[in-house]
């Protein structure tokens, strides 16, 4: 199996590059599903907690908020269990909702990238926040929602969707009204979960 460098890592994940992605999986996810079981995931939990953990670091490195990273290893380490922990902090496992993280932290070396890690994190529930409820329109809107995401005008969806600008217009700010109930709704129940 050839051997990547840290950087030669993080640029193969900044390009989805799949070669990488599978030497970062055939390299690193046993120790992860180990670490996962003995803290009462399982190996689904596991897929995720790895899946999470490239996604932040791509964000990280796609907008240049990475710091100088010496051990890829012991970086992705830090994510997956931070990340984890996370979840069991959130009860999302109640058998260790009682888990004291100031007990654990400081085992995961990665004190230096907390505050980004924290940032690509809150950024990374945000994003599915707004991505499940963008799921939850309907076909019409999300649609709608696409083009003028990709900066069409207004004119241009009429002609497309084959409907009057006027409808367009009306039909444009109730679908995005709807988002933005929904993002609004699912914002508040995360944030008053206990």
């Amino acid at each position: 199996m050839k051997e990547y460098t840290t950087q030669e890592i993080l640029n193969g994940i900044s390009e989805n590059n799949s070669v990488v992605v599978q030497y970062i999986y055939d390299r690193y996810f046993q120790s992860i599903r180990k670490f996962i079981e003995k803290f009462g995931g399982g190996k689904d939990d596991a897929l995720d907690v790895f899946q999470e953990g490239i996604i932040v670091i791509y964000e990280q490195v796609i907008e240049a908020k990475i710091k100088p990273i010496n051990n890829f290893r012991t970086y992705f380490f830090s994510i997956c269990k931070f990340k984890w922990f996370n979840m069991i902090r959130d009860g999302k496992f109640d058998e260790f909702t009682n888990v004291e993280m100031e007990e654990i932290l400081p085992a995961l070396e990665y004190q230096q990238s907390l505050d980004n890690l924290n940032s690509a994190l809150e950024k990374e529930r945000r994003v599915k926040i707004y991505f499940n409820g963008f799921m939850e329109l309907s076909n019409t809107c999300r649609m709608m929602i696409r083009y003028i995401a990709h900066g069409w005008v207004i004119e241009d969806i009429a002609d497309e969707m084959g409907f009057s600008v006027t409808y367009t217009y009306r039909k444009r700010q109730q679908c995005l009204d709807k988002l933005v109930k929904l993002v609004e709704y699912k914002l508040n129940k995360h944030n008053t979960q206990p």
